[in-house]
């Protein structure tokens, strides 16, 4: 039995081994890779996805994955994904069963706690991993002995690079792998996915030659990342107090360029000074005007 788990990192998702009997009687199906494209040609394989993210990269599926809350209209579950759920031809595996979905199978999730422990249930692709386990186990228990029977499971679409994921859903899955491969399950991935990658072991991987030449270039990263913080935070200075000043330049020309020299200031009995508003100083100074008027031929 061949099972591939498509998640919706676009590196890998169109990789998946979606062309077999199956493929021209699924609805909706997209355009076909190119052979040289496609390895798989001869293989039968059940595809089981999961998330908004990938349903509209699939180009078939089996099984579907839906075990977040439903909450139809909520950016998680747009208008389009809900109807898509609603008419998925295979089952749909929730975490309660949606009346209003056709399809909505209750996801197995005591006996795979059971048999799997609660420790790396940290995402809906360790759920598919220890189902697909699971069925395998199920198959092998009623199937007719074969020669050389292959069971493998696949991961495509499934990159786990990013931060959130290196946190906890990269170890739940690479749980899931060692725990195929001990129960001879053979584990299919593209080289794209940084699951075949285990995480450095704890203070043995620092005296690596690798380790300790990151270490040093992070180290001087962070020294020159440091410098343009402060050389920023100079520049920045620098922008506000230029910003002001042409402000208050601004408010100058407005303000006092065209009446500098009037109207007079003298003191007053107190010795205050204050500003005399003349009768014969009233309305533009000819001499000002003079100053700011263009001369040349008219």
């Amino acid at each position: 039995m061949r099972i591939a788990l498509i998640g919706s990192a676009p590196a890998s998702v169109a990789l998946a081994p979606y062309r077999d009997a199956a493929f021209t009687t699924f609805a909706g199906a997209r355009p076909q890779l190119e052979p040289h494209q496609f390895p798989f040609a001869g293989q039968e394989w059940q595809i089981w996805g999961c998330s908004p993210g990938a349903y509209g990269q699939v180009e078939r599926a089996d099984r579907w994955f839906e075990l977040h809350r439903w909450e139809p209209g909520k950016p998680w579950f747009s208008p389009e994904y809900v109807q898509w759920l609603k008419n998925f031809k295979g089952p749909v595996y929730t975490t309660e069963v949606i009346p209003e979905m056709p399809s909505s199978v209750r996801l197995p999730r005591e006996r795979i706690a059971q048999e799997f422990g609660l420790f790396f249930l940290g995402s809906s692709l360790s759920f598919m991993m220890a189902m697909a386990i699971l069925e395998i186990q199920d198959w092998r228990a009623k199937r007719e002995p074969t020669t050389d029977p292959v069971d493998e499971i696949g991961l495509w679409g499934v990159d786990m690079a990013a931060n959130e994921e290196w946190g906890y859903q990269r170890a739940g899955c690479q749980f899931f792998i060692q725990e195929a491969q001990r129960r001879g399950i053979n584990v299919v991935l593209p080289p794209e996915s940084d699951l075949g990658q285990p995480s450095p072991m704890y203070g043995i991987s620092e005296w690596s030659n690798a380790h300790i030449k990151g270490t040093a270039r992070m180290r001087e990263l962070n020294g020159r990342l440091a410098d343009a913080n402060n050389r920023a935070a100079a520049a920045q200075q620098e922008v506000m107090f230029l910003r002001g000043a042409l402000d208050d330049l601004d408010y100058m020309l407005k303000t006092w360029v065209l009446h500098e020299h009037s109207p007079l200031t003298a003191p007053d009995a107190h010795g205050r000074q204050l500003r005399y508003f003349n009768a014969q100083d009233f309305g533009p100074r000819v001499d000002m005007l003079a100053s700011v008027t263009p001369t040349g031929p008219t």
